[in-house]
């Protein structure tokens, strides 16, 4: 395997060089285990026919703003390991044979680990974390699209070992270091899957949506001709789809409601307060809040907020 390193003259050179490849933070999604990415979506993408973000996302600045605490704390928790923090050059690996890449954030020597390791950086709100990065058991286990990345880095980066750091924003931080093994065969399948992958786009094939996730993906491919209609006279599940349709808004209309009734009960039982007590700790809120008006003038509304009974 012959791996390029690649610094990147800037943020259009970074992206231009990821576009040729699957990376890293994309590989989940050819396991159908990405929490953000589909199959669809990422097909959307590599073809053009999904518009390449430009601009950072909300979420991706505050990874980028976090990601040196997050550094300076390895720093400061490992001292006698080499730290480099890739933000300066944003070196990009890629396997040109395979079209993956990866972009680590920290490249760490470390003695004690067998020499050279990766650790992926995430940033995550407290409540978040709770509940997506810990078992029932209360351990701390990645989601699987996360693991798959750093494995993926430490493989293109000639790593023995890797890690994640989620950085976990409450009114403190905290930051466990959680190994990531690099198990023997999880690399070939993802050389497998990738060169799938590119052969279902140089065949012209297109994925079949996750219908669930990829709306957003459907609408951004799919453009209206004013001369085109379909017909699908001959579709067998055109008609189920319009009854399954039809079920769905009949049940919205009816719970919905029943949901403004529900709301409308708890609201009389908290009255003039703001603020309901309940068993356990937990609470509902009924607070008044500021709405900015576009056509009418702004006004103040009572936001009711509940607690999802626990089982």
């Amino acid at each position: 395997m012959t791996v390029e390193r690649i610094v990147p003259a800037d943020r259009a050179a970074w992206l231009a060089a990821r576009g040729r490849d699957v990376t890293a933070s994309q590989i989940g999604a050819l396991f159908g285990e990405h929490e953000y990415v589909t199959l669809f979506s990422l097909w959307g993408l590599k073809t053009g026919r999904i518009p390449r973000e430009e601009e950072e996302t909300p979420a991706m600045q505050r990874g980028r703003l976090l990601e040196p605490v997050a550094v300076q704390m390895l720093r400061e928790r490992f001292p006698r390991w080499k730290i480099e923090h890739n933000a300066a050059e944003n070196v990009y690996f890629r396997d040109p044979e395979a079209r993956m890449g990866a972009t680590p954030d920290v490249i760490a020597t470390a003695k004690d680990r067998g020499g050279k390791g990766v650790v992926q950086i995430k940033s995550v709100e407290a409540s978040i974390f709770k509940r997506k990065w810990l078992d029932q058991d209360g351990e701390v286990e990645p989601p699987l699209w996360i693991a798959l990345q750093a494995t993926l880095e430490a493989h293109l980066v000639g790593a023995r070992w890797a890690a994640v750091a989620p950085l976990v924003v409450g009114h403190g931080l905290d930051m466990p270091l959680i190994d990531i093994p690099l198990v023997d065969g999880v690399v070939d399948a993802m050389k497998a899957k990738v060169a799938e992958f590119w052969a279902m786009i140089e065949e012209g094939r297109e994925p079949t949506p996750d219908f669930a996730r990829d709306a957003d993906a459907i609408e951004a491919i799919y453009h209206a001709d004013e001369e085109a209609e379909a017909d699908l006279t001959g579709d067998n599940r055109i008609m189920a789809l319009l009854a399954e349709r039809a079920f769905a808004k009949e049940a919205i209309g009816k719970y919905g409601k029943l949901l403004d009734a529900l709301d409308a009960e708890i609201k009389s039982k908290l009255g003039n307060a703001t603020v309901a007590h309940l068993p356990g700790g937990r609470k509902i809120t009924w607070r008044s809040s500021k709405r900015e008006g576009f056509f009418v003038g702004p006004k103040t509304v009572r936001v009711l907020k509940v607690p999802t009974p626990k089982e």
